[in-house]
Formats: C-alpha cells, structure tokens, sequence
C-alpha cells in the first residue's frame, strides 16, 4: 500500500535497511580510523628503520608495528560483522603462543613474568588467525588483571589425545587437539564468579572499565572452530584457561 510516493515497507524490510544503515556507518568510522592507524604503521616503520637491529627500542617498534597491523585486520572484522567470517587456515600453534606472548609483555602489569613453551615445533591447527591471536590476548590481558602486584604468566601448546570421556565432559569428539592454555599466579575466581565467567557483560572489573566481553568472544570463537574453551581456577590460586581446538 502507498500513500503520496511513500511506499510502506513490510516488517522483513526494515531490519535490512537498518543493518544497510549501520554497515554504512561502521565503514565511515573504519575509514576515518584506518587513517589514524596508517600514521602509527608509517611512524613505526620509520622509527624502527632509525634502531640498532636486536636493540630492545628496535624490538618495542617492531611489537608496536605488529599490534597496529593486527589492529587493522579486527578493524576490518568489525566492519564485516553481518558478512561470514574469515576462512581458516592451518595455523601453527607453537608460534602462536610464542606471538601472544610477545605481546602480553607489553601490556602485563609491572612484575609480570610471561613465558611460552610448546610440546612440538609444528602443532597444526584450522583457525582464523586473526581471532586465535585476540583470543590468546584476551586470556593474557584476563591474567595480567589477575596479577596487578606481579607473578607468572605460562602460555603453553601442547598436543593432546582426548579420550572418549575426557572428551564428552568437554562436549567433543575424541581424538587430537591442540590445546591453548594461559596459567596465571593471580587472585583465583571463587565458584561463583567461575560459573559466570563465560557469561557475556559479566565482568568483576566494572569500576575498572572492564566490558565482561573478553572471554565470552573467547568462547564464541572456540565453538566456531569446534573446539571448547575450559577455565580452572581457585580463589588464592590462580586461574589457567584451555582452548582445545581439533589439530590438522
């Protein structure tokens, strides 16, 4: 029905249009904000080219450099939320808890040690990258919070063979997986908080800024990838979350 040009549009529509809407929006901010990050990228290179190679500067640069581009690619996801997301490739675990662990040093709270061990040189994976590498950061920048007066963080990639139970209490398929951990000495979650820790905008950290995001998108990633996501911790005793993910 019509009435003056104006065309009513039935209920199915309106949501398409509005989605048109904010597809539009999230493209001007991306642009805008890609500029900014082309500056710091730029920056970066230029400050790094003028360091001593292997010098510690030289390094920070380089992290820098490397945080910025992995700023852009999560840019571009956001952008691309209403679109299927990135296709998996196969992605070697020991260099990624190696790359994550790189990166926590940055952002660890003074006192922090952080270090990365792998069972096996090549420990093969199907994953999008990009959401593997954030969701590894999201447990470090979880373990950093958990340890504000310092203490040690361990990220670790191990192979594992899940058996028929070890695999049906975490709601998989027995067989090989890569398992993604991150141990921390931190303060411990009580049995309340643990059982909500996954829950989405659940957060301890409220007052502190915290969004409660973090390990819910953890947990969406990992199911997308058909792996599971497993927390143990205890108040006074430190926390380690698990990504199990099927191995290639």
């Amino acid at each position: 029905m019509a009435f003056d040009g104006f065309a009513e549009r039935s209920p199915a529509a309106r949501p398409a249009d509005e989605l048109a809407v904010l597809q539009r929006q999230a493209g001007v901010l991306a642009h805008d904000f890609n500029n900014l990050l082309a500056v710091i990228l730029a920056a970066n290179e230029a400050l790094a080219s003028r360091l001593p190679e292997g010098s510690d500067g030289r390094e920070l640069a380089e992290l820098s450099q490397d945080a910025a581009e992995r700023g852009a690619e999560l840019l571009q996801r956001l952008v691309d939320l209403t679109r299927p997301g990135p296709a998996p490739s196969l992605v070697d675990g020991a260099e990624a808890v190696c790359a994550a662990a790189r990166m926590a040093r940055l952002s660890a709270p003074r006192g922090v040690t952080v270090t990365a061990t792998a069972s096996e040189p090549a420990l093969l994976c199907a994953a999008p990258p990009i959401d593997l590498d954030s969701a590894l950061l999201n447990l470090c920048v979880n373990a950093g919070h958990a340890m504000p007066d310092g203490g040690d963080m361990v990220l670790a990639a191990d192979g594992v063979e899940l058996t028929p139970l070890a695999a049906a209490d975490l709601g998989l398929s027995p067989g090989r997986y890569v398992a993604f951990s991150v141990a921390d000495t931190g303060v411990g979650m009580s049995p309340e908080v643990l059982a909500r820790a996954t829950e989405a905008r659940f957060t301890t950290r409220g007052a502190c800024g915290g969004s409660g995001l973090g390990l819910s998108s953890v947990q969406d990633f990992v199911h997308r990838a058909g792996g599971a996501l497993r927390l143990v911790s205890a108040e006074g005793r430190g926390t380690t979350a698990i990504i199990y993910l099927p191995r290639a």
